[in-house]
């Protein structure tokens, strides 16, 4: 059965369209990504690669829609984008809403305070990554879906990452404390650090415990990502088969530290989305709801035994089978696994500006990739500054003959003058004087 995507709200949308002479760099979007931090409102980034043949042509082309939270921040990102961007920004446009099979959303495979992408790797990209993100995508019949709002309070998360690396704390060694994630998610609320120490305290704190090297490593990405603007961001693959959504997963950013997996994929028919929506970091889930499936089996088992419906002596001394203490179990083992497959654990992806910017933005080789190029406006100061260049260039060849030509009178008249002053025997015959017969 065919699924229909969410339908998009019509308005506030654009299309960015590059141009055939665009030279665009890695993370070309970053100052785009900055400006949009600072208006603290979300938005939605779509790649939408038709498939070939679908629409009537050999090999369709990958388009890049915006989607803003208002008109206002709409008319003046557009202005920005064609400020720092040689692109053609198309206004009043909705994107295609194609049918697809499959949805899958994504999540992080660690704590997003490891980066996807190292500040030495940016340094030694030869490639954009968007350029291989796009010819993945090209033909395919697929949809990249990216909404992302800036999140100055995802900050703690990383400063907590970076207290239990240097302070060896870890909920696997028993070292975390039960209330721990209680009082993570009250600060995660009120927006302030609970522990209130950051991780120049916390390493003088514990300078005198020796740290590995690994955990030093990963403790210095996550301070320079401390150092950027965060963005919380929710990313949705959109496509036809599984193998295609994989491919696509495939070819975004990674690191040997952290990299993008799949959270879940439904075939489910979804609510036509009204209105952007932000975002979550999913505090609640993580801090509370992931612990129901051992919290409320246990509960139930106490309020068995309590009733005296359940008597875990029974199991161990009772020759026959009590049928129903081994009933009350195994429902408690029901319970625990549904609510474990309900609220597992889940990654929240919040991403950096240069991180987000290499799954945001345009490709570099638009000669090269099945992009929609924009129309190269031909403005009046060019046809201008052409025309005088030319008139200019004009004079000066003009100059350049006239002078040549004086050049050369001046030596004619020279030579003429020398001849003259010579004795009639030293003196060469001209074309004027007769040459004398013998």
């Amino acid at each position: 059965m065919d699924l229909v995507a969410n339908h998009r709200s019509r308005g506030c949308w654009v299309e960015v369209r590059p141009l055939i002479t665009s030279n665009f760099e890695s993370a070309n979007f970053a100052p785009i990504l900055d400006a949009l931090h600072n208006f603290g409102t979300p938005f939605r980034f779509f790649i939408v690669a038709p498939q070939d043949g679908s629409e009537g042509v050999e090999r369709a082309l990958v388009r890049f829609f915006l989607q803003f939270s208002d008109e206002q921040t709409r008319v003046q990102m557009t202005n920005i984008i064609r400020t720092f961007l040689d692109v053609e920004v198309v206004g009043d446009i909705d994107p295609p809403t194609p049918q697809y099979h499959f949805c899958t959303d994504l999540e992080l495979s660690k704590n997003y305070a490891l980066p996807i992408v190292f500040k030495c790797q940016r340094r030694e990209l030869m490639v954009n990554l968007i350029d291989r993100l796009v010819a993945t995508t090209a033909g395919l019949g697929v949809c990249v879906e990216v909404t992302a709002k800036a999140d100055p309070n995802a900050t703690l998360g990383i400063q907590k990452f970076v207290y239990d690396k240097l302070s060896h704390k870890s909920s696997a060694t028993g070292g975390a404390n039960i209330l721990e994630p209680f009082v993570d998610l009250i600060g995660t609320g009120i927006g302030k650090d609970p522990k209130n120490e950051t991780s120049a305290a916390v390493r003088d704190k514990h300078s005198g415990q020796k740290v590995d090297f690994w955990s030093r490593e990963l403790v210095k990405h996550a301070e320079l990502k401390l150092t950027s603007n965060l963005f919380t961001c929710k990313i949705l693959i959109l496509g036809n088969s599984l193998q295609t959504i994989g491919a696509v997963k495939n070819a975004l950013p990674a690191s040997p530290t952290n990299r993008f997996k799949t959270f879940k994929t439904t075939q489910t028919p979804q609510c036509p989305a009204t209105a952007l929506r932000a975002p979550s970091r999913h505090a609640v889930r993580n801090n509370a709801l992931c612990r129901l499936w051992w919290a409320i089996p246990l509960s139930m088992l106490l309020f068995a035994w309590g009733f005296g419906l359940f008597n875990p002596l029974k199991l161990v001394s009772s020759a026959s089978m009590p049928t129903l203490d081994w009933g009350i179990i195994v429902l408690g083992v029901f319970v625990a696994v549904c609510l474990f497959v309900a609220f597992r654990r889940r990654n929240a992806i919040v991403l950096s500006t240069q991180e987000l910017a290499q799954i945001v933005g345009l490709p570099t080789a638009v000669e090269k990739l099945p992009v929609a190029l924009g129309k190269v406006a031909l403005s009046r100061m060019q046809l201008g500054s052409k025309t005088t260049s030319t008139k200019e260039e004009e004079k000066k060849m003009q100059a350049t003959k006239s002078v040549s030509f004086e050049t050369k009178e001046e030596t004619a008249k020279e030579q003429t003058q020398e001849h003259s002053s010579l004795p009639t025997a030293h003196r060469l015959p001209t074309v004027l004087e007769e040459v004398p017969t013998t």
